[in-house]
């Protein structure tokens, strides 16, 4: 029996998978969508009335044909359905509105976050029913530090439609929130809204963020508080607001990220422990199927508390089959386990499948189960103790060879010491889960509660400064990036490489190498292009100016904070091997309140030099760029200067931007707003 035959529910995921991602590119009209389910259902039907053996062998194929459609079909609906709840009505129009809160808020370094579902707006004195699902920054306060999943509000702002993708390289916000059904933000200031004593329904989501409030108050209550409270917070409950930036950097940094989100490792961690303390539940068939729901309880309790988080819900499934499966004394077919539970997880949520924590946890998994062993068998032991410390570091190469891909297109870098990382972090983690569940379980008994507080304080604070440390080395990490395509280049060879060693199959290595050469061809490419390449880019930013000035992979910057500029432009240049930095005020280019670039003559309108000053007759520039948040009044500006284009950057106000652009209008001079269109960039090639 091959593979696909002992993995039913791989066939119907990759049917699913490819429906969702259909969607995404292409668009299918309703009326076709109906003609190819009849088709679909009535091919699946006809294959059930095939009465002799051999036609049915013969034709066997049509019922997967059939159900490849149907389910191709319904993963293309659902996320047409999802997508649908992003449609957004009333925008950018104040108003009075109800809506009902779908998160439990989220603190941010000046605001909180919270989505919420409009269901009434307030049109001429009457409630008129309003659709959409919109994300509120509310302004500091305790009150609305309060709020809990299905609180009613009635506030009144104005929904606006998210920003897109403004710098090259930069993130697509509202592509992002789209894909997760989200079309509106808005900004609430704290007397802006108020929260009404009803409640829509009963939410199972909301008991569990209280429960997880509770068990919070708990560890507070007994001291455990600052660093250690933020990461004890994250690891057992999955609560991250309190993890501060640095404490992030250093945790992704040496490969540990993964122990701070809820997921796989912690769920396996609890049946572990379930599974050993019911081990006595194993004399006949009714004792291994109340072990088995005793588990499922345990499991499902966990995802509870930890506040039924979309990692949490696909790890306590995996986990819940397999301790099905082991009541009905049947090994379980760990990979059928695997897409089963992605398979179901997709039908719930469609958009999972670009959810990056979804793509990281199953890669891990699948990965682990193919390569761990091969690896553990390299490493023959003597003793229990090598034995667990052989498992240990198999299990992290194994997990780093499925995620390597999605690691270097997601962050660019690579933890050098994950091994070192995971032989510390791993057991760590381990103990100061089994102490917080202890602590919890005996809370309501102060003196030994107090006494595992103690404890696990001090496991949280070796925790934390053993990953410091190791953060803290030389050469921590490495930095790579690949594109989309790259990515998936990188995961065909990781494939048919492995592919290869299983089957022998000469095909599958060639295959294997030919995806490593286009990713390094692709490189190349890359490498070649920017070398050939001049570039002038205006930043969209809010706050500064920043402009880059590209000369062959030469990296040129003008700005006034050189750290906000790191975080708009950093990927951008890593994509395209683009070198370190250098202010061009330090370099010839720029002379006389001018940058000579490119063959063009560039005027940076940083003051009120042009303004002010005046000259005898106007100096012809080939591009004028306005930004630091000046109020230049046009009529002064161009008696000073003449430039061909005009680019006014995000810093200038709207006001003065539509100022500009009407002075530009009347002198036939060509205009480009960065808040209207995104980043300017100019490229030329030699």
């Amino acid at each position: 029996m091959n593979f696909l035959q002992r993995t039913p529910f791989f066939r119907l995921f990759i049917a699913l998978v490819a429906g969702i991602v259909y969607f995404r590119y292409f668009e299918i009209s309703i009326s076709a969508l109906i003609v190819a389910s009849l088709c679909s259902a009535t091919i699946i039907v006809a294959s059930l009335f095939f009465k002799k053996t051999e036609n049915q062998f013969r034709l066997r194929w049509l019922f997967g044909v059939g159900s490849f459609m149907l389910l191709f079909i319904l993963g293309y609906s659902l996320s047409y359905i999802n997508e649908s709840k992003a449609t957004f009505t009333p925008l950018n129009q104040q108003r009075t509105f109800i809506v009902t809160t779908k998160s439990a808020t989220q603190e941010k370094p000046k605001s909180y976050r919270c989505e919420v579902e409009l269901s009434k707006v307030l049109i001429n004195n009457n409630w008129e029913n309003a659709q959409g699902n919109a994300i509120i920054y509310f302004e500091k306060s305790d009150k609305a530090k309060q709020l809990l999943i299905n609180d009613k509000l009635i506030i009144r702002t104005t929904f606006k439609t998210p920003p897109g993708k403004e710098n090259p390289g930069g993130f697509d916000y509202a592509a992002y929130l789209k894909q997760n059904g989200i079309g509106a933000t808005a900004y609430l200031n704290a007397t802006d809204w108020y929260k009404t004593n009803e409640h829509t329904t009963f939410s199972i989501v909301r008991q569990a963020n209280i429960a997880r409030a509770y068990l919070l108050s708990i560890y507070e209550k007994y001291g455990i508080t600052d660093y250690e409270y933020a990461v004890l917070a994250a690891l057992t409950v999955g609560y991250t607001d309190d993890l501060s930036p640095d404490l992030r950097a250093s945790y992704s940094a040496a490969g540990a990220m993964h122990i701070l989100s809820v997921s796989g490792l912690h769920v396996g961690i609890v049946y572990v422990v379930i599974a050993f303390l019911l081990s006595f539940l194993k004399k006949n068939r009714f004792q291994l199927l109340l072990r088995a729901v005793l588990i499922v309880l345990f499991l499902w309790s966990y995802a509870f508390i930890t506040g039924l988080s979309p990692s949490v819900i696909r790890s306590a499934f995996m986990f819940s089959f397999v301790a099905i499966g082991t009541s009905l004394e049947r090994k379980s077919q760990i990979y059928n386990t695997v897409f089963m539970s992605a398979f179901i997880m997709l039908l719930i949520e469609p958009n999972y499948l670009y959810n990056i924590g979804f793509q990281l946890s199953y890669t891990a998994v699948l990965s682990i189960v193919i390569f761990q062993k091969p690896f553990a068998s390299l490493l023959p032991v003597r003793s229990k103790l090598a034995g667990w410390c052989r498992d240990l570091l198999t299990v992290s190469i194994a997990a780093q060879i499925g995620t390597l891909p999605f690691t270097l297109f997601y962050f660019q870098q690579f933890p050098n010491y994950f091994l070192l990382t995971n032989l510390i972090a791993i057991p760590l983690s381990s103990i100061i889960i089994y102490l917080a569940m202890a602590l919890l379980a005996i809370s309501s008994i102060p003196v030994v509660a107090s006494s595992v507080a103690f404890i696990l304080k001090w496991a949280l604070w070796a925790l934390n400064f053993s990953i410091v440390s190791i953060y803290e080395l030389p050469y921590s990490t490495s930095i790579f990036t690949l594109d989309f395509i790259q990515m998936l280049l990188f995961v065909t060879a990781i494939t048919c490489i492995t592919m290869y060693f299983y089957t022998k199959n000469a095909k599958s290595i060639i295959l294997g190498l030919m995806a490593a050469l286009g990713i390094l061809g692709i490189s190349l490419q890359v490498i070649y292009s920017t070398s050939q390449t001049n570039k002038i880019i205006v930043y969209a930013s809010q706050k500064h100016t920043h402009i880059n000035f590209i000369e062959k992979g030469k990296n040129y910057i003008f700005t006034n904070n050189e750290e906000e500029l790191n975080k708009i432009a950093l990927l951008y240049w890593r994509q395209h091997k683009i070198g370190e930095t250098k202010n061009i005020n330090e370099t010839n280019y720029f002379r006389n309140n001018y940058v000579f670039f490119a063959a063009k003559k560039i005027a940076i309108a940083k003051n009120e030099f042009w303004t002010k000053k005046s000259l005898a007759s106007p100096l012809s520039v080939d591009l004028l760029i306005i930004g630091n948040k000046l109020k230049p009044k046009a009529k002064y500006l161009f008696e000073n200067i003449k430039p061909k284009l005009v680019v006014v950057d995000k810093t200038i106000s709207a006001w003065y931007t539509e100022s500009i652009r009407k002075a530009c209008s009347e002198k036939s001079i060509a205009f480009y707003s960065v808040a209207e269109s995104g980043a300017y960039v100019y490229s030329k090639n030699d």
